[in-house]
């Protein structure tokens, strides 16, 4: 684990990155690509280098899990598609039907896909057949250009190569992602300022500079919110200025981008890197999030009237996705139970959570202009809180919701930026989010890369299964999709 001080965090930010443009650079011949890792060309150049780096979000998750016909349309992947790249030029870790989403007794549950009136989970592997039937890139002897893990966390990108080793110590994208046990992992440690920095050789970081890219993406911290937030329950002021959470988050985000820069410069030989982060996005802009009066029109629609029950917080602003669920089961006793807290974010919990988003964006955006001004990278930040504010409400509203208004499948379908799971973006979205990279790619580059046309994607990638066979029913999320759900983020 990366071990920081307070003399290690006063620190200004330009002499850590000095720091670890020499730490990064002595050492990367563990993992190793054989291909053209030296003098690379500029990014908009057919042939150039393309790493990302992220959670879900850079991973291409939709629908609750990992498949490839949600994958081929990861922003990254679309990005690559754009530079002229291919899946040999750039590799993901793709993923068979019905694909991984978590994990349920002795099965990995599949993606969440839309049945006609309900969500539910597409189909279940036994975990003991993953390896043999889903994992189609296993075998790939060098990293992949998509290094995005569902489930990490910034803390995670330098410090996790397996399940044990990231946040929680359950999340197995790691292992398959990461593959430390095809490349081997091997702990090194760095004595900054009499300050032991550690990290590990399988870890994302590690394995995008030894990638070496004249382009990187890096889009990380969302789940450092997103956590505590789909908890329903997250810590009063978890993320506050000053707080441990804020502390060692920019730690981890400085050493990471930092670390990046010097490495990749060091690398290619002297090649002034492109990195392009993003900043963490409003997770209660997302529909997994619902505002308590959609809410009660929601339930109102199904049952006549508001929960009758109320909740069990008091000033309710929020209310959770899984909670479709919940009240159409037992537990919700046709509205005698009120629905728990941690389906729920009161006010003061919602306040929390955008406290600590804007502090996190702080954090990235600042460390971003540190290092662009140092000279070692060129660094660009896309601002996803604002390419989502300009987007339409109906476009922030979940498939569910806009069939609930009336919508056809098809125009539900054509409308929302999202996937099944309310946080992920459906292909639309991911286009979207893909076209603020390029932008920024651009600017920073004088390039000229062009657009994706979201428009021209297909909205989700199960859409088209089974198709409406009830109509004017108002659908719901039946329970082994909210427990699917629920597993993202465990």
């Amino acid at each position: 684990m990366t071990k920081f001080t307070k003399s290690l965090l006063a620190l200004p930010v330009l002499l850590l990155t000095a720091t670890l443009l020499m730490m990064t650079g002595c050492s990367l011949d563990d993992p190793k690509d054989p291909s053209d890792l030296i003098n690379a060309p500029s990014v908009e150049d057919a042939g150039a280098r393309y790493v990302a780096v992220g959670n879900s979000l850079t991973a291409g998750f939709m629908d609750g899990g990992l498949m490839m016909a949600g994958q081929q349309f990861s922003y990254p992947n679309l990005i690559a598609g754009q530079l002229g790249l291919n899946r040999s030029t750039f590799t993901q870790p793709w993923i068979a039907a019905p694909g991984i989403g978590g994990v349920s007794g002795a099965n990995a549950t599949g993606v969440l896909y839309y049945n006609g009136s309900s969500i539910t989970v597409l189909g279940t592997t036994p975990l003991a057949n993953v390896q043999s039937t889903l994992l189609l890139a296993a075998a790939q002897p060098t990293q992949y250009h998509n290094l995005g893990v569902p489930g990490a966390r910034v803390h995670d990108a330098m410090n996790a190569y397996d399940h044990a080793s990231g946040y929680g110590g359950t999340n197995s994208f790691f292992d398959f992602i990461n593959r430390a046990a095809l490349f081997g992992n091997h702990p090194r440690t760095v004595t900054i300022q009499g300050n032991d920095v550690t990290y590990q050789s399988a870890s994302q970081f590690y394995q995008a500079v030894a990638k070496g890219g004249a382009l990187t993406t890096l889009w990380l911290g969302n789940n450092d919110v997103l956590g505590p937030a789909t908890s329903g329950e997250p810590a009063a002021g978890f993320g506050n200025q000053g707080s441990a959470a804020e502390l060692q988050f920019r730690a981890d985000y400085t050493a990471l981008l930092a670390g990046l820069a010097g490495g990749l410069a060091q690398r290619n030989n002297g090649l002034t890197p492109t990195i392009v982060v993003g900043t963490i996005p409003s997770v209660q802009s997302t529909p997994y999030f619902i505002p308590k009066a959609t809410f009660d029109a929601y339930v109102t629609s199904r049952i006549g009237q508001v929960w009758p029950a109320g909740t069990v917080e008091a000033g309710v602003q929020y209310v959770l996705f899984p909670a479709l669920s919940w009240i159409s089961s037992p537990a919700g006793g046709g509205g005698a139970t009120p629905i728990p807290a941690e389906y729920t974010l009161d006010a003061g919990e919602a306040t929390d959570v955008g406290t600590a988003t804007a502090v996190y964006n702080a954090i990235i955006t600042n460390v971003a202009a540190a290092v662009d001004g140092s000279g070692i990278a060129k660094v660009g930040v896309v601002n996803m809180g604002n390419v989502l504010a300009a987007r339409s409400a109906s476009e922030k509203t979940h498939f569910l919701f806009l069939k609930g208004l009336g919508m056809s499948t098809a125009q539900a379908a054509a409308t929302t930026l999202f996937s099944l799971d309310g946080v992920h973006p459906n292909s639309h979205g991911q286009g979207v989010m893909a076209n603020a990279f390029i932008d920024v790619i651009n600017a920073l580059d004088s390039s000229s890369i062009a657009h994706v046309d979201p428009a021209a994607l297909p909205w989700d990638p199960t859409y088209g299964m089974p198709q409406d066979t009830k109509a004017g029913a108002v659908p719901v999320l039946d329970p082994q999709a909210a427990e699917a759900m629920a597993g993202i983020w465990r």
